[in-house]
């Protein structure tokens, strides 16, 4: 297999207008959760696969002229080695929307299929995901203050 090629469904994200609710209802379900950054992300691990937890203002879709109450689109994340060998050897048979982007994360580009349906292609850096949740742990945690146990 080349290092370019499609690996595996890395993800799936569900967007959510009540993030705090689909937390606790993906936890109920029985998902594990890997974590949660309160009011920005959350992700759960279904067998090898990341569900993704996603907020969205439905306010601000309503002014995009998207209508929350008729649902979301689901984003369907493919997982490769090499995201931007691969976008240089596909450039003339995919359709790329935009370039690909580097997030804490990971690089990531969406792009179209034949059908219209758009998906992202993503190469992770856990490294950089491992420090980014420790970072925000540690924001979190001073900004609640210190601990009863610690007096």
């Amino acid at each position: 297999m080349e290092n370019s090629a499609i690996k595996r469904v890395n993800m799936l994200i569900l967007l959510q207008p009540d993030l705090e609710k689909a937390v606790q209802f993906y936890e109920d379900l029985g998902l594990k959760k890997k974590f949660h950054l309160k009011e920005k992300w959350a992700e759960f691990d279904l067998d090898g696969i990341s569900i993704g937890l996603c907020p969205v203002d439905p306010e601000k879709l309503t002014e995009k002229g998207i209508d929350p109450s008729t649902g979301f689109r689901t984003g369907i994340v493919l997982e490769v080695d090499d995201l931007r060998a691969l976008c240089s050897q596909r450039a003339e048979s995919m359709t790329f929307l935009g370039e690909p982007v580097e997030a804490v994360h990971g690089l990531m580009v969406s792009f179209r299929d034949p059908g219209g349906n758009i998906m992202d292609l993503y190469q992770p850096t856990p490294e950089k995901l491992r420090e980014f949740v420790k970072k925000s742990a540690q924001k979190e945690q001073e900004e609640q203050g210190p601990c009863c146990c610690d007096k």
